[in-house]
């Protein structure tokens, strides 16, 4: 009779699970060892003009920070390049505020986008949150508003897709 073999301890799932934390550390190590960039902010959209000045910063070219003020949803498709970053959290208008952070090495991006009817015209509040926003990459929530909900959506790098 022939003698049967033990089933192997390795399985696919040890195997993605390996993968997986492979590339979490080529990204961390990337991350860690790439230099620092100085943030940048800017701020287009409906009442991007208001918005900056209470936020007393300047326009910056290549921004590290973009926050983007709608006061129609329709508006987002004259701006491709963050509808096409934002999917389908904006195309079913999912928050009020959504805030896409887009994870690449030593180059991380941040786009805010603000629905302000929402907001009920408090600029106060938008400002508030806009600020927590600038503050963190992994902002904390302010009490202001709570009706206007916050969605948080991570774009990860090597087009892997996104969580939210």
């Amino acid at each position: 009779m022939i003698p049967k073999t033990q089933p192997s301890a390795w399985t696919a799932r040890h195997y993605i699970a390996i993968a997986g934390i492979f590339l979490a550390v080529v990204f961390a190590l990337g991350v860690v060892l790439s230099p620092p960039r100085a943030s940048s902010v800017a701020v287009i959209g409906d009442r991007a003009d208001e918005v900056r000045a209470a936020l007393g910063t300047d326009q910056g070219e290549d921004a590290t920070v973009t926050i983007v003020l709608l006061n129609r949803w329709d508006s987002l498709r004259h701006l491709p390049d963050i509808a096409e970053l934002c999917w389908e959290a904006c195309h079913v208008r999912a928050a009020s505020q959504i805030s896409l952070t887009q994870m690449r090495f030593g180059a991380t991006r941040k786009v805010v986008i603000f629905h302000l009817p929402d907001f009920d015209d408090d600029l106060t509040c938008l400002v508030t949150r806009a600020r927590y926003e600038l503050k963190a990459l992994r902002a904390a929530f302010p009490g202001c508003n709570i009706k206007a909900a916050r969605l948080p959506v991570w774009i990860l790098p090597m087009g892997l897709g996104h969580i939210s």
